[in-house]
């Protein structure tokens, strides 16, 4: 018995898919299903039904997911510790982070994460804030980098920064040459993002319902081009706006912000990963984010991707 062929069991156990459980652990599908194969040979038991679909598993194989999960989580935990003695950073992160977010932090950081910490593995997920959540509390995922407060009882969250909204307005239209207030954005048509972005729903606590159009995008990219083309305004997270840009316009003090944090789960285990992603994007992000100061939280709480 190996603690390669515990992995993989859970792996199946989750995806309900060998071709999937053998994508997501980076392997050959043969590879997986022969390791498996062998570990029901040396247990004397079948741990999977095969005939189902999606593959579940057996009365026997749900013991073996327990104690697998227990087994593998002390494994991790001993390496872990030890790690701390050495001062080593290695390991696997597998990483869920928001769009809204992504589009602008990864550029920055993921290169940067590989330097430092070549000894270390990053799998980046782009997944909405559900989604997420989801994942860390079935063990798919590690680390959640998305906006919080979430205020979710089964997950810990780390606040990183507090990122102002911008408003971003159209060519050829009346742009205001000072810091502006809530007030002078009545009127004006707004493009949003669609449902599954949190940030539409940010964006929709800070300026009203009132002020929605009819066109939602899916991506910033893509509303910035719509914006580019006179269709309205929007509002955009300040890392992802071109603050060059004379269109791009902050608000007046306190400032409204979102709170970027990084979650994981009550049994996350791998402190020196957390802290080496954790300086990581802090040392990416200007300092003057670092803090809330007299900032407007625009929570999400009450808000999911």
């Amino acid at each position: 018995m190996t603690l390669t062929q515990l992995r993989y069991v859970l792996a199946v156990s989750r995806h309900g898919s060998f071709g999937k459980a053998a994508e997501h652990s980076l392997v050959a599908q043969p590879t997986l299903s022969i390791q498996i194969q062998k570990l029901e040979q040396e247990l004397g038991i079948e741990i999977f039904d095969r005939k189902k679909s999606p593959i579940r598993l057996t009365e026997s194989g749900k013991k073996v997911e327990a104690h697998a999960r227990r087994i593998l989580d002390e494994a991790d935990a001993l390496l872990d510790e030890f790690q701390d003695e050495t001062g080593e950073v290695r390991g696997r992160i597998r990483l869920g982070i928001i769009p809204t977010i992504s589009s602008y932090l990864l550029p920055r950081i993921f290169k940067k994460l590989k330097q430092r910490y070549p000894e270390a593995e990053f799998f980046i997920h782009e997944l909405p804030t559900s989604q997420i959540l989801h994942k860390i509390q079935n063990e798919e995922l590690d680390i959640g980098v998305l906006a919080t407060p979430l205020n979710e009882r089964m997950i810990e969250e780390v606040p990183l920064y507090y990122e102002p909204f911008v408003v971003y307005f159209p060519p050829d239209s009346d742009v205001p040459t000072k810091r502006i207030t809530l007030d002078d954005l009545q009127g004006r048509d707004m493009l949003l993002l669609g449902e599954e972005h949190c940030f539409r729903h940010q964006s929709l606590k800070l300026c009203g319902q009132g002020n929605a159009g009819k066109i939602e995008c899916g991506s910033l990219d893509t509303i910035k081009k719509m914006v580019d083309q006179g269709l309205g305004a929007t509002l955009l997270p300040l890392l992802s706006a071109n603050l060059k840009s004379d269109r791009v316009v902050r608000f007046q003090e306190p400032e409204p912000v979102r709170e970027i944090g990084l979650i994981h789960g009550k049994s996350f285990y791998k402190s020196r990963l957390l802290k080496a992603l954790q300086e990581t994007i802090l040392s990416n992000v200007p300092e003057d984010l670092h803090q809330q100061r007299d900032r407007r939280l625009i929570g999400a709480e009450d808000v999911l991707d």
